[in-house]
This record gives structure tokens, C-alpha cells and sequence, in this order.
């Protein structure tokens, strides 16, 4: 009996496993981030992945690559800890009487955060604008002082220093 009994669990056991699901490839991943890129007055939206290697095709143009299939790793060789984060621009009429103008010189590609605050640190004006390579900001309701501008752009910044009159 025993001999039957030690036959049957070995034809289950040899059932379950031929007809079992397997699994082909895995990728796990536990950083990257996705986001919304504008650009020629579209909106594309990128997800990036650390971990994933596998790909389709490469375009090349320009100066640019874009890779399409599985996610892409960041190249280590880009990752550097003195990138400059502060984003490059123009700022006109300081001190201002109602409009101050924002020129970039670098390429804007993202939305930009816009916040003035007053002294104290109190946000007084707060707007998001599509990505443009120049910005005009009617400030006009508020009072003659001085007001700290930041604008933001994922992780780039530009703090300045305005003076209304």
C-alpha cells in the first residue's frame, strides 16, 4: 500500500509542476521617477527606471538619443554630484514698476513653478507656466519692497532678488 501511496503523490507532484506557470523574465525596480516633458507643442510624458536593460531601437538626432522598449538605466558616467543645478537667466527691469521679464539661457523643456515671496517668507504670487524660453510676470498688486523670486523646473532653481518701485 505504501508502494501505491509513494506512486500517487509522485504522479501529483509530477502533474503539478509540468503544468505550472514559470517564470520567464522579472525586472524589479525601486527608483527612477515620470514626469511630463513639453515640447514642439506636445506633451510627452517619460517614465526613467534604474534596473532594466533590455532594448529595441536607438534614434539619434542631433544631439540627442532616445532609446524605445523596456525602461532604460541611467548612465553612471552622467551622475555627478557637482552638476550645477541652478538654472541661467535674465532678469529685467530690477527694480520693476509692473512687469519684470525672464530670460532663459539655457533650454527650458519642462514646466516652471513660479513663487514670489514677500520678507517674511509668505508666498504672495504662485504660478506654473508651460516650458518657453522667455517669461513676462505682470506683478502689479503689490506693494514698493523687496521679494524674492523662485522659479523651479524639476530639480534645477533660479532664486532672485526683485525690487519693486
Amino acid at each position: 500500500m505504501s508502494h501505491n501511496l509513494r506512486f500517487f503523490i509522485a504522479c501529483v507532484l509530477f502533474y503539478s509542476v509540468s503544468f505550472a506557470q514559470t517564470l520567464k523574465k522579472e525586472t524589479l525596480t525601486n527608483q527612477g521617477s515620470s514626469h511630463f516633458v513639453y515640447a514642439n507643442n506636445k506633451s510627452y510624458f517619460i517614465q526613467e527606471s534604474i534596473g532594466q536593460a533590455s532594448v529595441i531601437r536607438t534614434f539619434h538626432t542631433g544631439n540627442y538619443s532616445v532609446r524605445q522598449g523596456f525602461l532604460q538605466p541611467i548612465n553612471v558616467s552622467l551622475l555627478d554630484s557637482d552638476s550645477n543645478t541652478l538654472i541661467d537667466a535674465i532678469i529685467f527691469p530690477n527694480p520693476f514698476s509692473e512687469t519684470v521679464t525672464i530670460n532663459f539661457r539655457e533650454p527650458i523643456f519642462d514646466v516652471l513653478d513660479l513663487y514670489i515671496s514677500d520678507m517674511s517668507g509668505r508666498v504672495i504670487i504662485s504660478n506654473r507656466y508651460n516650458p518657453s524660453q522667455s517669461l513676462s510676470i505682470f506683478i502689479n498688486d503689490v506693494r514698493n519692497g523687496v521679494y524674492m523670486m523662485t522659479i523651479v523646473m524639476r530639480e534645477k532653481k533660479l532664486v532672485a532678488k526683485l525690487i519693486k518701485r
